[in-house]
């Protein structure tokens, strides 16, 4: 099995994380010696705060600062208990406060995401079925993942979608007793809100079909006594949904409330509910505040505080539409998005606003879709009519500046956002003339300028690459049928600075994931052959391995030439409605390029380790021995030369179609066996063109007849003879009959190695998985990197949050 450096999606982000921290957009520290809600004080610079989620101004509400006060001379700072056995006696007042809030029974903790963890493992069961929108919060995708472990199946829909949604609940419906849906009621990015009304008829329709929502970023500013958002679309809680909120944004102070339909599930969770029972309570300041908050919102003042407002909101709506700002959602939410597209346009965006006076939030993968960078804009009762003004304003002045600067467009923004009726009006950017060739076939390219530059590092010279285009074109499956794109970037003296290939291709979305994913995927597949499968624009080729781009990065231009070319690509993906942009086969520590790759929108993912050798300078056997370690001469001995007299060896230029469909057989063994780079079969077609080609060869191995009465080849290994050098074993195929037996996968690396030295090759591609076999024969490991631009996270996050994220 192929050994994969699986991405971790945790290492990536701390990379996109570490990259805004050093541009001073995120992890900063206010620098006030007291806070007013109004404004917030950063790296010296005093600004209006467009960042909060108290968008009540209750934070900073002289009776709740009262009432934190008062119970801290009355209880002190801490009550270090569990709730099982005494509970503090301010949460019998805010428990019945909270009751009259919702008119049903609650229970509280100190926070929302510790509600999330009292409640789903008590009240969901291995019988249940649970399905995530894409966009519900991290929370409660962190506690469903834990729910896998209890064997509770976990599935996903994209946002919002409730035909999918439907479509899913009549597949799993007769094999669940109850079909949970979780979601926001408020969604935290682009403040958009989740169809209530149609999930409770949904709910209607299919009685396995319960609700779990989690209306945060609603609470206070909407809904009857502030209840929230979810709560103001129905006149008392659904019977069959759990709501839970937080007391730690509109509401002023800390805190997580569960809303439930019934007592039962209510005293079941209070009883034993996870971090109910075990964590230490509510401080007494917390619980004083939330007392006093409570009685605010079972007041007159709550509605009058909502409709203030309101009017801000709308207002900021009115100067947001007159700017033609790129706005993400239009509601009457607090939360606006400006799309900026890139991180380093983003980035940029932030840190001139805060210069100028202004704060508000970064919006960065993965709290949104690499490509869908943005912004994050909360209107609060802190800010004022001339605040929201002012922050029109200079947004968009800092918004062109930002264009200016980091090179993006209104258009790539537009079309990033599938943003409807807003003007594609660019401010004026001066750029290094650049001069950019495409072309959609290797023949178009003279021959000695491509193999000079590209063709000297595998299987894609220019002879190479004539054969993979008549391979993958014109066949039956529409898999087996690429678009190639040919790049050639120059600068105005005419020098290359930049030259890469790409096909545009369907592609298995679990390429790069665990071997345990793609198994899931596969068994989907036998019914479904296309399911999560997408079209792609993907560098180099699905067969190809190796530096799939020269860049002269001693030029001063070649960041910009890269800028050039994913101009290029996003035409592309929107003329062939392509889902990713994947670039390929880099450097795992070249940091120059991760960082700019970064700021460019692309998500670095690990991809298998490249094996290679390089410098074969050994004429025989002894002598390749001796540039082994001494724990592979070992090897070498004990595991391939001790086997090797088992085989008859030969090298073929053409196999005849009997032997090239056994060959083809073969191919498919290993296939079906090998998903740690999981890809489509390869079509017969492409065999055929391979034999006929002089650039091909095959590595043959039959067992001797004294050693069995199979006469037919054991291994076959497809070879390319690059006309610069380099040997690369493109396939390998074996008869795992024989495999274990004979060590026949071991005794075809060690022929791969002795035929590159006999043609004379100096170097070995030798692919990207089973590392410690290849290992044996010389093999040096460089660890490689993918760079991928999504247009969502739904193949990603449904794979790494569902039943799929079982180990391997």
């Amino acid at each position: 099995m192929a050994k994969i450096r699986h991405n971790n999606v945790i290492d990536t982000v701390v990379e996109v994380f570490s990259v805004a921290k050093g541009e001073g957009t995120l992890h900063l520290y206010a620098e006030d010696e007291q806070l007013d809600g109004r404004h917030l004080t950063i790296n010296g610079n005093k600004a209006l705060h467009f960042g909060t989620c108290g968008y009540m101004g209750l934070d900073q509400h002289h009776d709740l600062k009262k009432g934190a006060i008062e119970a801290i001379e009355q209880f002190g700072v801490q009550f270090p208990m569990s709730k099982s056995y005494v509970s503090n006696p301010l949460y019998s007042k805010l428990e019945k406060l909270l009751i009259n809030m919702y008119d049903s029974p609650i229970a509280i903790s100190k926070n929302c995401t510790l509600s999330h963890l009292a409640v789903i493992p008590t009240i969901i069961k291995p019988s249940d079925l649970i399905i995530l929108d894409h966009q519900v919060h991290t929370s409660v995708q962190e506690v469903s993942k834990k729910m896998l472990s209890q064997g509770v199946k976990v599935e996903m829909i994209r946002h919002s979608n409730m035909d999918m949604l439907e479509n899913m609940i009549k597949k799993h419906r007769n094999n669940f007793d109850k079909i949970w849906y979780m979601a926001d009621g408020v969604y935290s990015m682009y403040g958009d809100f989740a169809p209530i009304k149609e999930m409770i008829q949904l709910a209607e329709k299919y009685e396995q079909l319960y609700l779990y929502v989690d209306d945060a970023h609603g609470m206070s500013w909407a809904g009857k006594n502030g209840a929230g958002y979810v709560m103001s679309q129905m006149d008392k809680l659904y019977n069959k949904m759990i709501l839970t909120t937080t007391m730690g944004k509109g509401f002023g102070c800390a805190g997580g409330i569960t809303v439930f339909p019934n007592k039962e599930w209510s005293d079941k969770v209070k009883l034993f509910g996870g971090p109910l029972t075990f964590s230490v309570q509510m401080e007494p300041p917390i619980l004083g505040a939330a007392i006093a908050s409570a009685q605010i919102h079972l007041s007159d003042q709550i509605k009058s505080y909502q409709d203030s407002l309101q009017e801000k909101i709308l207002y900021c709506n009115d100067l947001m539409k007159k700017s033609d700002l790129p706005i993400v959602a239009v509601n009457n939410s607090p939360l606006f998005f400006i799309g900026a597209g890139t991180m380093v346009m983003a980035n940029d965006l932030i840190k001139r606003l805060l210069k100028n006076g202004i704060y508000m939030n970064l919006a960065p993968y993965p709290a949104v879709p690499a490509k869908n960078i943005g912004v994050r804009i909360s209107i609060s009762m802190h800010n004022t009519m001339d605040d929201i003004k002012t922050m029109v304003a200079k947004l968009k002045i800092a918004f062109d500046e930002s264009l200016r600067e980091t090179g993006q467009t209104r258009e790539n923004i537009i079309k990033a956002f599938k943003l409807k009726n807003l003007k594609i009006d660019e401010p004026q950017i001066i750029e290094e003339q650049l001069i950019i060739d495409c072309n959609t076939s290797i023949t178009d390219i003279d021959k000695e300028l491509w193999n000079n530059y590209l063709g000297l590092h595998g299987m894609f010279d220019w002879d190479g690459l004539v054969v993979l285009e008549k391979s993958f074109s014109n066949n039956n499956e529409k898999e087996n049928n690429w678009a190639f794109k040919y790049y050639t970037i120059k600068d105005n003296e005419g020098n290359i600075i930049l030259m890469t290939f790409f096909v545009v291709a369907l592609y298995k979305e679990d390429m790069f994931s665990r071997v345990s994913i793609s198994k899931a995927m596969e068994e989907i597949r036998l019914k479904d052959p296309y399911y999560f499968t997408s079209k792609a624009i993907i560098m180099g080729t699905l067969r190809t391995e190796g530096s799939h781009m020269y860049v002269n990065r001693e030029n001063s231009t070649w960041k910009q030439a890269l800028k050039v070319l994913f101009k290029e690509l996003y035409k592309v993906q929107e003329s062939e409605k392509a889902s990713n942009i994947i670039l390929r086969d880099f450097d795992a520590y070249d940091d120059e390029i991760n960082e700019f790759m970064l700021e460019q929108s692309f998500v670095k993912v690990d991809m298998p380790v490249s094996c290679v050798t390089e410098n074969i300078s050994w004429n025989n056997e002894e002598e390749f021995t001796n540039g082994l370690s001494k724990k592979n001469r070992r090897n070498f001995k004990l595991e391939i030369k001790k086997f090797e007299h088992f085989f008859d060896v030969e090298i073929k230029e053409q196999l005849s179609d009997e032997d090239l469909l056994h060959t083809q057989d073969l191919f498919e063994e290993v296939k079906n066996k090998n998903l740690g780079l999981n890809t489509f079969h390869t079509p017969y077609k492409a065999l055929q063109e391979m034999n006929d080609s002089d650039s091909y060869e095959f590595i043959v191995l039959y067992i001797k007849k004294e050693y069995t009465s199979y006469k037919k080849p054991v291994g076959v290994g497809l070879c390319h003879k690059n006309t610069t050098g380099v040997y690369t074993p493109s396939t390998v195929g074996l008869n795992y009959d024989y495999v274990y037996e004979f060590g026949v996968y071991r005794q075809m690396l060690y022929q791969v190695a002795k035929r590159a030295q006999v043609l004379g090759y100096s170097k070995i591609n030798w692919g990207l998985s089973a590392t410690i076999e290849k290992k044996k024969v010389g093999a040096a490991l460089f660890p490689k990197v993918a760079f991928v631009q999504a247009m969502d996270n739904y193949a990603q996050e449904m794979m790494e949050a569902t039943t799929f994220i079982e180990k391997d």
